[in-house]
């Protein structure tokens, strides 16, 4: 087995048929020869009805309960039998050549643990997806929405037509080595939806190997549907993971974030009621 898709599900039902369905479009079995493991956690949209009429096709984790995104996606790279993972969106649509290309890129870049392609609008515009690895200011200017000011850090001035290395890239799309994440351990469970990525690339880069950004290949990417529904109590779990990411790497200098964090939660959830 050369590949494992891993695709953590949660309430997407539509969207994951269509993303499911461009793999099986374009790309044929044994090129590579690959395997889909979806993990979901607790549909009631339909999804899980939709996903287990698909047994012949795909490896279906059935969850009780929301068990979020990091236990969800290290209950299929545990389950994953091929050489590289694939951390896929269920919110994305593959494009030809691209699960071939970057199998190809990792197959013949000994010191690459993992490769990230580019992310496409419906529209066909160009999504950011990469980032350097946040600093603390860079939380102020974030949650205080201060977005200009954060240009260096969100990569904006970056052209995504060259092939490179990346401080981080989005899970939306992250092929990795199978043996490299199991030596390096899984995502951290305590971020269960938010900053597990951020954690995992920088254990990546400590391992001694490379991100690397792949311009040739995409995806397109709808953009985060599970999140931007949360409720209150699944955004109080996010705004935990931001607050536990900056706590962890810089201390109490991080407190500052906290009446911030909260005082953002309560008008986001607002907004939304």
């Amino acid at each position: 087995m050369t590949l494992s898709i891993v695709i953590a599900n949660w309430n997407t039902r539509r969207l994951i048929e269509e993303c499911l369905s461009s793999i099986f479009d374009t790309t044929p079995r044994g090129k590579p020869e690959y395997e889909i493991i979806v993990i979901d956690n607790a549909s009631t949209d339909g999804s899980r009805e939709f996903l287990r009429a698909l047994n012949d096709k795909i490896t279906l984790i059935e969850n009780d309960t929301n068990a979020g995104y990091a236990k969800a996606c290290n209950q299929g790279m545990k389950a994953a039998r091929g050489k590289y993972v694939l951390l896929l969106g269920s919110d994305t649509l593959m494009q030809p050549d691209t699960l071939n290309e970057c199998v190809n890129f990792l197959e013949n870049t000994s010191d690459a643990g993992a490769v990230a392609c580019r992310l496409i609008n419906p529209d066909g515009s160009l999504q950011s997806s990469l980032k350097k690895f946040p600093r603390l200011k860079n939380a102020f200017y974030t949650y205080l929405s201060f977005d200009k000011l954060n240009r260096d850090y969100d990569m904006t001035d970056f052209s995504y037509s060259r092939t490179c290395t990346v401080d981080q890239a989005a899970a939306t799309f992250l092929m990795i080595r199978k043996d490299l994440i199991e030596s390096i351990g899984w995502f951290d469970e305590s971020y269960r939806i938010l900053y597990n990525d951020v954690d995992l690339c920088s254990r990546i880069w400590q391992a001694g190997k490379k991100i690397y950004f792949l311009h040739t290949v995409s995806i397109i990417h709808y953009g985060s549907h599970s999140t931007k529904n949360a409720d209150y109590p699944l955004r109080k779990i996010m705004y935990s993971d931001i607050y536990r990411y900056y706590s962890r790497h810089f201390g109490f200098k991080a407190k500052f974030l906290y009446p911030i964090l909260a005082i953002r939660l309560l008008i986001v959830t607002s907004i939304k009621a």
